[in-house]
């Protein structure tokens, strides 16, 4: 059996990181890319290192919009990005949530961060190396799921900043924006 060449990927959260809206987002109106992004995905992109979002979505289980409408938003961010030479090679999302409006998304599933479902998914769908990888988010949950997965871990410090307070959990490192995560990921050796 032939071995297959794990790579990294950097994980990013949708809301609060690859664009600016950090509340509930269902709109095309509400898509507007975070400053230094696309440098920092097309960097990635000519590096060989896969970028993944992993997004809880739970604007799904509240009937705000349905999961078609989802995929359909994250076809306007790549379309948007691939406008600007940049792109992501997957966008995976949780619709659900325990006290969903719609009883057919209510539930405690395991795709929900900081649950790592969404990381499993995307180890069954690409060859990854978790601890080449990390995961960029600006909630504890984010960053939790992202230790849990045994990823490297980068707190943003727009969105929500790590301010819910929901899980007590420190990242490996914070950033203030896209050109600190720039600046550290020019110099870090994936190797």
């Amino acid at each position: 059996m032939k071995k297959s060449i794990k790579t990294p990927v950097v994980f990013l959260d949708r809301d609060g990181v690859l664009i600016k809206r950090a509340e509930l987002t269902w709109k095309k109106s509400q898509l507007e890319l975070q400053d230094g992004v696309v440098d920092f995905i097309k960097f990635l992109n000519k590096n060989n290192i896969l970028v993944i979002v992993i997004t809880n979505q739970p604007v799904v289980a509240r009937g705000l919009i349905t999961e078609r409408g989802v995929k359909e938003l994250h076809e306007i961010l790549q379309k948007r990005l691939k406008q600007r030479g940049a792109y992501i090679d997957r966008f995976y999302f949780c619709p659900h949530h325990p006290n969903a409006t719609l009883p057919k998304y209510r539930k405690k599933c395991d795709c929900r961060k900081p649950k790592i479902g969404m990381y499993k998914q995307v180890a069954r769908d690409f060859s990854i190396d978790f601890k080449k990888s990390f995961t960029i988010g600006d909630m504890t949950q984010d960053i939790l799921a992202g230790k849990r997965a045994k990823t490297k871990t980068i707190l943003f410090l727009k969105g929500h900043g790590g301010k819910d307070g929901k899980y007590k959990v420190k990242p490996h490192r914070q950033a203030n924006n896209f050109r600190e995560v720039f600046k550290f990921f020019k110099k870090y050796e994936f190797s």
